[in-house]
């Protein structure tokens, strides 16, 4: 029978559970520390007072419907309303609320969004301050939206062309691909059909329909409002019930969607073609959602699925390691679908024309998994992982960011979860660990897939000959070949955990007003510490080496970009990736390398007890790498993907190509041609960054939650045992020089994507990072061009959807920089579209803005500095180069009074030395 969604709150309360939503559980308690409520009138409210980070907030505005409420008709409008809510109500007129939201600090994008699931409908504000009159300007917004959208005629009309643009940028081969999914899963239901927009739908929609729509679903009972942040839950639980309680739906309500029932009788296969895909095969059981229990045994469950298919993704990305291996790689989850079934299994990536051998291989590992279970060492291993990130959680509880908290409250009240501490949540994990064995993890899995799957999705570039029956046969015949048990893994023991006699500190001064130490090394190292209570349990650091990709080659391309793909599958001299995920089990360390323009980069996040052997990683990295022959056969797998993943949609191209291209062509600065990625190699690699790893100068920032001793020690038994290394200097010889190109006309790249894509930027030629009033002046600036290109094509033309200006400038090539606007449109719009941004910036050289535009940029730009004082992964990378670039400490000292000096004729002045008519460079990327 179908259930309908709207009796999901509908529960009995227990002494568990949150009684105030009428949530049961026999067995969780709430947070404590969340006040829980419903008005009257039905709308649910969660308050939680969070510090992290201190002095602001987040506000979740979320109400139960989306695009499976709609009817055909009326397809795609819970994202028009969506829209519309920016765009118009009682006492907010049209064009009005950005700006409003922009004077309080909020950023259009970053602080002040929205999103439209299938399922349900979420409003977001970030304030960058609790103030009286921030708070109350935002819960007036939300409550506008609530229910006092006006829908205008002519404000529907605008935002149809922005609507349309969005349908456009979001035609991806991801979102048709989960389209054909759907379909394939949930038969019978409308959610394939909704996953991507109906241009036709969107052009024939009307005020009158948008308004219906709203009335009949933005109805208080079926609303969450979530507070979190650094504010007062007594006096914030009051202002909602003064500003709610009156609202009332307007006419009659529409019943929610009422999910069919979901019981697949047979498995369902399909073959999803499209010329961009990856070849993706999903092997999955589906079964009917329903909301939380709130059970220890429902959990119990979803553990030991969660165990047996990390489990079988660990086996399965160790077959992928070999050259000739027909597959990149897979996982193995279950997720809900939109809150209508619920689907368990395998997603698995072949190499392009192996689907057919990787099909087989993941048939025969569930198969398996299935008949042989797994083994004791399997299982232990990411028993350790599960119960080493709960207990970090417990540790680091205070350090919780209040977006997190906020989105997790939402999905709380959509799913009727009980909302838990991370202490509880270690407690429960405690209490079944000793039931968790190889045993009941395997029976576990078996029952789950004890009637085999129940959809087998294949996505190909080219249509499988013989069709979704050759697919099965596939299947079928693989399922005739026996499988052998699986075999006890071996131990590891970390191989690189004696470095020798621990370095010797040559120097040891402190930064008072930043509240830095740093401690050079007789061997070179530079390491610098910032303790912060920012968040507890946690320190965050960053290892800085050599010259990064200034000394790259400039005519090999992707260097830049496939350092961290090469860093993520390689491993060590003594270890294999394998080995090593095996040997550090239990332990959160990081092992990432990048690169920028002056240095090789390993940052992430330890915790206090895994610090020294997050130093032992971190010299093996610098001594160790491996550059193993199974990476070059992952490579030579990866490659290909990440070419076609490039080339498929035009932001991708553009993104990786344009400092190449404004350079010149120089490939340090990016790819200009994503085929010519084929021609990389590991040794093209290993050339460019092994001197680099094994003679560079070195860095090291750490900052958070640590014993100072304790750390210095740490880093003295590893890096600071090494061979001396020269003392760093970030801007030490002029790398070779870079220049802004001087080719004229619109420069033309291609891409593979929808006929109907393209990017159009211009790009004026300004000067690199080293003057700081200057090179603020232009981020200003280009805040303010990001304003009027959002006004003029989005809100008065319709013209684009997310139209953006930015500054781009670094202090390692000198003279090198640029202000540049983007905007993705078709090629056909492309003429207009630049003379529009033309006129824009002529504007701005003409007459000075006035000061609430200039405040209206500046102000969220002035809010996210003095957010990152309290953010520790804002400090690492300045902490990391105190001593090899202490005019970046002036930088961080100056910032703020150089941003608030700016006067709009300060822009104007800035505008005319840069935004010179006739001097941009245009860069276009069209359909093939």
């Amino acid at each position: 029978m179908a259930k309908s969604q709207e009796t999901v709150a509908e529960q009995p309360s227990s002494p568990g559970g949150i009684p105030e939503w009428n949530v049961a559980s026999p067995d969780f308690e709430a947070d404590p520390a969340v006040v829980f409520g419903t008005l009257p009138n039905g709308m649910r409210y969660a308050i939680r007072r969070n510090t992290t980070p201190p002095g602001e907030a987040v506000i979740r505005f979320n109400v139960r419907v989306g695009g499976r409420d709609e009817t055909d008709a009326e397809r795609g409008a819970a994202h028009f309303v969506e829209h519309m809510a920016f765009n118009g109500s009682t006492n907010i007129p049209e064009g009005e609320l950005l700006a409003m939201l922009e004077r309080l600090g909020l950023a259009f994008g970053a602080d002040t969004n929205a999103e439209t699931s299938l399922d349900y409908t979420t409003y977001k504000l970030g304030l960058p301050n609790t103030d009286e009159e921030t708070v109350d300007t935002a819960f007036m917004v939300m409550r506008e939206m609530a229910g006092n959208l006006t829908f205008d005629p002519a404000a529907v009309e605008r935002e149809r062309g922005v609507m349309l643009r969005e349908a456009q940028d979001r035609n991806d081969v991801n979102r048709r691909r989960a389209a054909d999914y759907l379909r394939t899963a949930l038969p019978g239901t409308p959610l394939g059909e909704r996953v991507t927009a109906d241009a036709e739908r969107i052009r024939g929609i009307s005020a009158q329909d948008l308004r219906a729509f709203y009335q009949a679903y933005y109805r208080p009972d079926r609303a969450t409002f979530v507070v979190v942040g650094d504010v007062d839950p007594v006096a914030i639980e009051a202002k909602i019930e003064e500003l709610f309680a009156d609202w009332q739906g307007e006419g009659e309500p529409r019943a929610l969607y009422a999910a069919p029932d979901i019981n697949p009788s047979a498995p369902a296969f399909s073959n999803f073609v499209d010329p961009a895909t990856p070849e993706i095969i999903e092997i999955q059981t589906i079964e009917e959602w329903s909301p939380s229990d709130n059970t220890v045994a429902s959990a119990r469950d979803e553990v030991l699925r969660a165990i047996a298919g990390a489990v079988i993704a660990n086996r399965i990305n160790e077959l992928s390691r070999s050259a000739d291996s027909p597959t990149l790689g897979g996982q193995v989850t279950e997720q809900p679908l939109f809150r209508t079934a619920t689907a368990y299994g395998l997603l698995i990536v072949a190499k392009d024309g192996q689907w057919q051998p990787t099909l087989e291989l993941a048939e025969r590992e569930l198969r398996r998994a299935a008949q042989y279970g797994f083994t004791q060492s399997e299982v232990d291993e990411i028993k350790t992982n599960i119960e080493t990130a709960l207990r970090n959680a417990v540790a680091q509880a205070d350090g919780r960011d209040s977006v997190s908290l906020a989105d997790a409250l939402i999905t709380a009240s959509l799913t009727n979860a009980v909302v838990t501490t991370p202490e509880v949540d270690l407690a429960f994990y405690q209490q079944i660990a000793p039931s968790i064995t190889a045993e009941t993890t395997s029976a576990a899995f078996a029952r789950a897939f004890e009637d085999g799957p129940d959809i087998v999705h294949l996505s190909t570039k080219t249509p499988v000959e013989g069709g979704v029956q050759a697919i099965a046969t596939v299947l079928a015949t693989s399922a005739q070949v026996a499988v052998a048990p699986p075999a006890e893994a071996e131990t590891v023991a970390f191989a690189y955990t004696d470095w020798g006699e621990p370095g010797t500190i040559v120097a040891d001064e402190r930064i008072e007003d930043l509240g830095i130490r740093t401690i050079r090394f007789a061997n070179g190292l530079q390491l610098n510490l910032k303790r912060t209570g920012f968040e507890p349990g946690k320190i965050n650091f960053a290892m800085r080496v050599g010259s990064g990709s200034s000394t790259f080659p400039s005519d090999v391309p992707g260097l830049v970009l496939m350092l961290p793909i090469f860093a993520s599958i390689d491993g060590f001299e003594a270890h294999g990736p394998d080995e090593l995920r095996r040997a550090l089990a239990g332990r959160q360390i990081e092992l990432t390398l990048s690169a920028n323009n002056a240095g090789l980069v390993s940052e992430g996040a330890t915790t206090p007890d895994d610090l020294l052997l997050q130093m032992q990683l971190l010299a093996a990295r610098l001594t160790a790498t491996g550059y193993r022959e199974e990476t070059r056969g992952q490579l030579t797998g990866v490659v290909p993907l990440l070419i076609e993943n490039l080339r498929g949609a035009p932001i991708q191209v553009w993104s990786n190509a344009f400092n190449a291209v404004l350079s010149g062509g120089d490939a340090r600065l990016g790819v200009a041609d994503p085929v010519s990625l084929g021609n990389l190699s590991l040794d093209d690699l290993r050339q460019a960054i092994e001197p680099q790893l094994a003679q560079g100068s070195v860095a090291l920032g750490l900052v958070g939650d640590f014993d100072e001793d304790a750390a210095i020690g740490a880093v003295a038994a590893t890096l600071g045992t090494l061979p001396a290394r020269p003392s760093r200097v970030e801007v030490g010889e002029p790398p070779r020089a870079v220049a802004f190109t001087g080719e004229a006309g619109p420069i033309v790249l291609t891409h593979a994507g929808q006929e109907d894509q393209g990017v159009l930027s211009l790009s004026w030629p300004s000067d690199d990072g080293q003057d700081l009033p200057d090179d603020l002046a232009r981020d200003v600036l280009a805040s303010v061009f990001n304003l009027r290109m959002t006004e003029i094509l989005r809100e008065e033309l319709g013209a684009a959807y997310s139209p953006q200006a930015f500054s781009f400038s670094t202090t390692t090539y000198d003279g090198f920089g640029h202000i540049t606007a983007l905007v993705t449109t078709p090629a056909q719009d492309m003429d207009r579209t630049a003379e529009i941004i033309e006129e824009i910036a002529g504007g701005l050289t003409s007459e000075p803005v006035s000061a609430d535009l200039l405040e209206r940029a500046r102000s969220p730009i002035r809010e996210g500095f003095e957010r990152a004082e309290n953010i520790n992964s804002a400090w690492t990378g300045l902490v990391a180069m105190a001593q090899s670039d202490p005019e970046e400490l002036d930088r961080r000292r100056q910032r703020l009074d150089a941003l608030n000096a700016l006067t709009p004729q300060t822009l104007q002045r800035v505008a005319a030395q840069y935004l010179r008519a006739g001097q941009a460079r245009q860069i276009r990327v069209v359909p093939e």
